[in-house]
């Protein structure tokens, strides 16, 4: 490397209470200006006096059981769906908790059932009215008045007895002893007002802290385990944890019209993001957004009234902090930090405006998943770079880091030295790059689905960094882009109906048929039909592939 290179920032490291001394070798090593503690560690008192800067990890909705076992009507709460059970006479007894896993969830007894419940039977899509069924709380089960063979479900609401994040480390870790991390929901105003005298106690109790590091505000993504502690369902843009009474109260007020748990279970699909979104979750998502970059604001501006940064976590409890969406620079952030698992990954962190500065949690994480006997911690360190390093010519980051257990990354052969090696690398990058824009085509390509600029870079995930086959031609694609010299621009099928921006040059439709991805009923729109003729025959280049039966067909 050039002397003239950049030497030393741009990277945060890691650090424990037992690992002081490692910690400061590193530091100097690999020249770290930012240390972190992380779920499961803590920054070391010897550490807080180092010239570097410091990262907390904040919590808003967990670490403090006292106050959710004191308040258990404000614990956080989830929309579940029962399984679908078929009527062989004319009652049925439905179980509400079978396969859910009851140390993370408890039905809600304290909420009217018949005013936030829904059964339904769904053979003919009709809401069994509320005089038709009852809870048997007893029991756990809701008993229905049923046409003999008709399908039935019960939607409902539980109380979340263990933070989804948590339970994932706990059970990630085996933290056998470790107390579960029960939430509770800060937009309810006992434990709104609770929580931001809170963070005022925590300022003036951490004068050496230099940024909070929010895990992030205030509702966990879809995270739900089964009865064998296994991920049931997860969905990293879910709002099923975002409900309350308190909330839905709110909602229909702001909406003018009254809420059904449909909108947020969808028949069980629990509004994934393959689903083409209905009106009523399109008001909801925006209604959460404008509500919770308000409240996320106020704490916001405590962090600064102590001359403090205030970082975003883009993961956990990220729900209706969408960094895309209309009100997420209201929120007033010094930065956003998340994990890198690839070019888009990198990309969905980095294109982020409103904030100072972005930076990317790369992989592996060190946990003992990876750093462990058959695990391949270098390999993975490699491959996540050389996939990140395309997307980071094109739209660098400001600053890398790592999290996990320090230890774990130090007494693993080789693995400081191929660290060592991406972080010369991305300085090298920035060195070069001197704040310019790089080479792209004099025209936009433009990603189409029913997402659009809502979701840049974001619509194909599911669960973060993990290979799904259902996302796999859409992600693809992004992938290659992420890295290609091309300006690419995310819009919608609204955004089609409205006139498409004469610098899109090219636009592309991927994914499986009758999906978010591509489209669906949008394409049998005479407005935009003709739009897209008249796009590609004054000259534009439309490339529409849609996967059916698993073969992408080109349009």
């Amino acid at each position: 490397m050039d002397g003239n290179m950049e030497q030393l920032g741009r990277l945060t490291l890691p650090t424990d209470a037992d690992v002081v001394e490692e910690t400061l070798r590193l530091k100097n090593l690999l020249g770290a200006d930012a240390l972190r503690d992380c779920d499961g560690t803590e920054m070391p008192q010897e550490l807080l006096t180092d010239p570097a800067k410091k990262y907390a990890t904040y919590y808003t909705t967990r670490k403090d059981n006292a106050w959710a076992e004191a308040n258990p009507d404000e614990v956080q709460q989830e929309y579940l769906i029962s399984d679908r059970h078929t009527a062989r006479g004319t009652t049925l007894r439905i179980h509400l908790m079978d396969g859910f896993h009851t140390q993370q969830l408890k039905v809600n007894t304290l909420d009217d059932p018949k005013r936030w419940w829904e059964v339904i039977d769904r053979t003919t899509g009709e809401v069994v009215p509320t005089d038709k069924w009852f809870f048997d709380e007893p029991t756990g089960e809701v008993e229905i008045e049923t046409v003999p063979y008709h399908e039935y479900t019960v939607s409902f609401l539980a109380f979340l007895i263990w933070d989804p994040v948590h339970m994932y480390n706990f059970l990630t870790n085996d933290w056998k002893d470790t107390p579960h991390q029960l939430t509770y929901d800060v937009r309810q105003p006992k434990t709104q007002a609770y929580v931001k005298e809170k963070l005022r106690r925590w300022c003036e109790a951490n004068p050496h802290i230099d940024v909070v590091r929010f895990t992030t505000f205030f509702h966990q993504f879809t995270l739900t385990f089964d009865d064998q502690k296994r991920e049931k369902f997860v969905e990293w843009f879910g709002y099923s944890a975002s409900v309350s009474p308190y909330i839905l109260e709110k909602f229909e007020k702001w909406a003018g019209y009254k809420f059904r748990p449909e909108f947020i279970v969808d028949q069980g699909y629990h509004n994934t993001m393959f689903r083409v979104p209905s009106k009523e979750f399109r008001d909801f998502i925006e209604f959460q957004q404008q509500e919770v970059c308000a409240l996320a604001k106020e704490m916001v501006d405590i962090v600064h009234s102590y001359g403090k940064e205030a970082m975003m976590f883009l993961g956990d409890h990220w729900i209706g902090t969408e960094p895309y969406g209309k009100y997420f620079a209201s929120i007033g952030l010094d930065a956003v930090v998340g994990s890198v698992g690839s070019g888009v990954t990198l990309r969905m962190i980095s294109d982020i405006k409103g904030v100072k500065y972005t930076e990317g949690r790369l992989l592996p994480y060190f946990f003992p998943d990876v750093f462990t006997e058959g695990g391949d911690p270098i390999g993975e360190a490699r491959t996540n770079w050389m996939k990140a390093r395309r997307a980071i010519l094109r739209s660098p980051l400001d600053r890398i880091g790592y999290g996990g257990y320090l230890k774990l990354a130090s007494n693993w052969p080789g693995f400081i030295d191929e660290i060592q090696n991406v972080v010369g690398e991305f300085r090298q990058i920035h060195e070069n790059m001197q704040g310019t824009k790089s080479y792209v085509a004099p025209f936009k390509v433009a990603i189409l689905n029913c997402w659009g600029g809502l979701r840049k870079w974001m619509s194909n995930q599911v669960h973060h960094s993990i290979y799904h086959r259902e996302t796999y031609s859409a992600e693809g694609v992004l992938e290659c882009l992420s890295g290609m010299p091309f300006d690419v621009e995310f819009i919608d099928f609204d955004d089609i109906r409205n006139g498409i921006p004469k610098d899109i040059g090219v636009i592309i439709n991927v994914g499986d048929a009758y999906t978010a991805f591509s489209g669906a009923e949008n394409w049998i729109d005479e407005q935009v039909v003709t739009a897209i003729r008249k796009f590609v025959d004054e000259g534009g280049g439309s490339h529409l592939a849609v996967e059916v039966q698993g073969r992408v067909v080109l349009l």
